[in-house]
């Protein structure tokens, strides 16, 4: 049988999205597929790397170029080359992944002729409540004319994502299709029973994931429950700036910094709860290892979240940048031990029935196969 040719391109290799095209990487069927990855280098974490070396069996091709930040040369120099590699390649599927590539590598994949071209947003930058109106009106015009001019189908991890779109007159639904994200079932939760409270944070220190909005719901909530391990890992924009703020406050013996972690599970292994305060997400992969881990959630009550946990069942949701509701929601954790307990069970069951690896990848081959 002659395998699909399927061409993954991606600039920002960190975090989620990382993970989402490294999880593809690993499990989408190699009998059927032969698969490409065309790739930016300026945003790889050391997971991204270790997997380039681990799978022999998929082909790389790096382009110096493909940079987050917009430039007009560098675009240019990244589009010409984006198509010689599709030309050589010849690719059935071509499959974009987070916003520049989705421009860069959809325009490309139009010129060069690919009949089927796939987009993978995590998260539009028009659902951040900071940007300017201005800003949200041209973002939203050029993924607009992408999406209907350039892409087959625009994959949305959550209905929430596919909403926001819809409504913001992006496409329609035809031309949407929701795939959650998923991962594999993990090894058990360390259950030894331990005296403080652990609270963990994994997630990049970078505008979207509003970290000052964590620290100061945890700060708030220190001196009524000094217990309180709180351990946030991720580095980024404001790594430095909140570390100094811990240190000048006193606070290192509560709030735990170590940065980017290149296995961060062994933190939710013996967490407590999970703690996100985002400002806007697609479907966040970090809440997803929270409930396979056994892990209730205290989430910000927006776009993404919203889907993954369910209030009162499987974790709480806060207002956005409601520090005081976050405090109160994570006191009634912290006081009430059966409720966690019961929350700790619900967010599992969630994950079993909904996120797992399996469901992902076979919903994408499904969809891949309608060549």
């Amino acid at each position: 049988m002659k395998k699909i040719k399927l061409a993954y391109i991606c600039e920002a290799l960190g975090g989620g999205v990382r993970k989402h095209l490294v999880d593809l990487l690993n499990h989408v069927d190699k009998e059927k597929y032969d698969i490409h990855v065309i790739h930016g280098v300026n945003r790889m974490d050391s997971v991204f790397v270790s997997a380039t070396q681990q799978l022999a069996n998929i082909t790389f091709y790096p382009v110096q170029e493909m940079e987050r930040e917009i430039s007009i040369k560098k675009d240019y120099v990244s589009v010409r080359k984006i198509i010689k590699i599709l030309k050589k390649v010849q690719p059935d599927i071509v499959h974009c992944h987070s916003s520049k590539a989705g421009v860069l590598g959809r325009i490309s994949a139009k010129y060069t002729g690919v009949k089927k071209v796939y987009y993978t947003p995590h998260g539009y930058i028009i659902q951040n409540p900071n940007i300017s109106a201005k800003k949200r009106k041209v973002f939203g015009i050029i993924e607009k004319v992408l999406a209907n001019k350039f892409t087959t189908k625009v994959i949305h991890v959550s209905k929430g994502e596919e909403t926001e779109a819809i409504n913001h007159r992006i496409l329609t639904e035809d031309k949407s299709v929701v795939i959650y994200n998923g991962m594999k079932i993990p090894q058990q939760k360390d259950k030894s029973p331990h005296k403080d409270f652990n609270i963990v944070t994994i997630a990049r220190m970078d505008d979207q994931k509003n970290p000052w909005s964590a620290v100061k719901i945890i700060e708030g909530l220190i001196e009524e429950f000094p217990y309180i391990k709180y351990t946030y890992v991720g580095d980024g924009k404001y790594y430095e700036e909140i570390a100094r703020y811990v240190k000048e406050k006193g606070l290192e013996e509560n709030i735990k910094l170590p940065g980017f972690m290149d296995k961060p599970y062994e933190v939710l292994k013996s967490a407590d709860l999970f703690l996100l305060t985002s400002l806007y997400e697609g479907l966040p992969y970090a809440l997803i290892e929270a409930m396979a881990f056994e892990v209730p959630v205290l989430a910000s009550n927006v776009t993404g979240n919203n889907e993954l946990i369910i209030d009162d069942y499987n974790g709480f949701l806060y207002n956005l940048n409601n520090i005081e509701e976050g405090k109160a929601k994570l006191t009634k954790l912290l006081k009430d031990k059966n409720k966690l307990i019961t929350m700790s069970e619900n967010a599992n069951q969630h994950f079993l029935d909904n996120f797992t690896i399996e469901k992902m990848i076979q919903t994408y081959e499904n969809l891949y196969s309608k060549v």
